[in-house]
């Protein structure tokens, strides 16, 4: 796999997670607002150190890869985003992201998603990319629906987090969608 280290949109970097980044992303990772449809909810500076380093982990092992989303002009730690759950056997991988309250309705994900796309079909030369969205995320669901995303269904009760089950959308992009997606220009049916 390409070990592509930072990626870069108009406004945005996405580089390698740093202590620097811990705070900011514990503040976003133990907001219940921002968590409230993800499988994580960390209490203690120490839970998010450890998700850290999980994180930071993932391309050493060919498993995904997180970045920070980082504000060009500001410098500032907006969320994160990126892709896990390799099946390199079966050119799949899945994609999440997370940002701070204060800065959705931005536009944010659909830029920096957009380049995390690229860099997975072209670089990782993957063939899907799937997105699991709890049912009621509707914000998220609408993203990635923007984004050329497609629901296939509704996996119920797939994940036990916060305390109960939740049903889960499942949603995949195929390289074949995005032969007229403008942002994917290099991706053609003859891949």
């Amino acid at each position: 796999m390409n070990r592509i280290f930072e990626l870069e949109t108009t406004r945005f970097t996405l580089r390698k997670i740093d202590a620097g980044d811990l705070e900011t992303l514990h503040n976003y990772w133990s907001d219940d607002m921002v968590t409230k449809y993800m499988n994580v909810s960390f209490k203690s500076i120490e839970e998010t150190q450890q998700m850290v380093d999980l994180l930071n982990s993932l391309p050493e092992t060919g498993e995904g890869r997180r970045w920070p989303i980082v504000d060009k002009k500001s410098g500032v730690v907006m969320g994160s985003c990126g892709y896990h759950n390799v099946k390199a056997e079966h050119r799949r991988a899945e994609v999440g992201y997370e940002l701070g309250r204060e800065y959705w309705g931005r536009g944010v994900i659909q830029e920096v998603m957009k380049a995390v796309i690229r860099h997975c079909f072209e670089a990782l030369e993957l063939n899907r990319i799937e997105a699991f969205v709890t049912v009621g995320n509707n914000r998220s669901l609408n993203t990635l629906e923007r984004l050329g995303f497609k629901p296939e269904g509704v996996l119920r009760e797939y994940e036990f987090t916060q305390g109960s089950f939740h049903d889960q959308v499942v949603l995949a992009l195929l390289r074949s969608d995005c032969t007229s997606l403008t942002y994917l220009p290099f991706i053609n049916n003859s891949s």
